[in-house]
């Protein structure tokens, strides 16, 4: 069993969400991503979405396409990333999600892309861009590979992602790409609980997590809750100042961790 499995099943079981981050791979610059990450486990991670920067990237909002960008004009790319993931395996024991567009692993080819991510230490796969229907050109590497539905999704499509038994399903909260924003409170809840009624996979809501209000009103609704664009606002924000970004990225993640548990720290 992987230990994104593993870890998903136990909040699962315990009621309340994994917390998994999303974090561009090698942005602003190899050290300081290293140091962020680190400081997201140290303020309780317990999943890590390392993204891959693609030319692009469009399941991706403004800010998150700014650091595909950015990732772009350094030169960064699935190799790179690759590379990337060996250093955090030997930095942090967070189970480990590769988030790429498929035409970077198809260019690599997918039998050597698959090799090298598990030598790396990958333990699971989100590609946005390939169908639920045409997923299993990404299957018989033992790594896994995660489904994404969204609100849209006809009772069809959430029956396929169910028939995968992945380690859990990609929720996407909105009809549109990442990106903070308010969210439709009961409209989501509604969302999840349908999707809920027809599988026992873990489920795991993304795309406009703003910060801990949003993961305490979710977090008996969801299995797990991706933050991303909003390490992204202060990695923007602190980038400057790189001395204090780590403890930046520490101290939101202890408060969504608070957020996760109660506004009181309890259950």
């Amino acid at each position: 069993m992987s230990g994104i499995r593993e870890l998903m099943l136990h909040y699962q079981q315990e009621q309340k969400p994994a917390l998994i981050a999303f974090i561009m791979a090698l942005v602003p610059n190899e050290d300081l991503c290293l140091d962020c990450i680190k400081a997201l486990e140290q303020g309780g991670c317990d999943i890590l979405e390392l993204g891959v920067p693609f030319t692009d990237p469009l399941a991706d909002g403004e800010m998150i396409e700014r650091f595909h960008h950015r990732g772009i004009k350094q030169g960064l790319n699935l190799k790179r990333g690759l590379e990337f993931v060996h250093q955090v395996k030997n930095s942090c024991e967070m189970p480990l999600i590769l988030f790429s567009y498929y035409n970077p692993l198809y260019r690599m080819g997918l039998d050597k892309f698959m090799q090298e991510a598990r030598a790396a230490g990958v333990e699971g796969l989100i590609v946005p861009d390939v169908p639920l229907d045409e997923m299993y050109v990404l299957d018989g590497y033992n790594i896994e590979t995660i489904p994404m539905l969204a609100p849209s999704s006809t009772e069809a499509r959430v029956q396929m992602a169910a028939e995968r038994q992945a380690t859990f399903i990609y929720c996407v909260s909105v009809r549109g790409v990442t990106g903070m924003r308010r969210l439709p409170e009961q409209e989501i809840k509604d969302y999840l609980q349908r999707i809920r009624a027809a599988t026992k996979t873990p489920l795991a809501l993304g795309f406009g997590i703003s910060g801990g209000q949003q993961v305490e009103t979710f977090r008996d609704y969801a299995d797990g809750v991706v933050i991303g664009s909003y390490l992204a606002r202060i990695i923007e924000e602190y980038e400057a100042r790189p001395r204090l970004l780590p403890g930046q990225m520490e101290k939101a993640f202890i408060e969504l961790v608070k957020a996760r548990e109660g506004k009181n720290g309890s259950v």
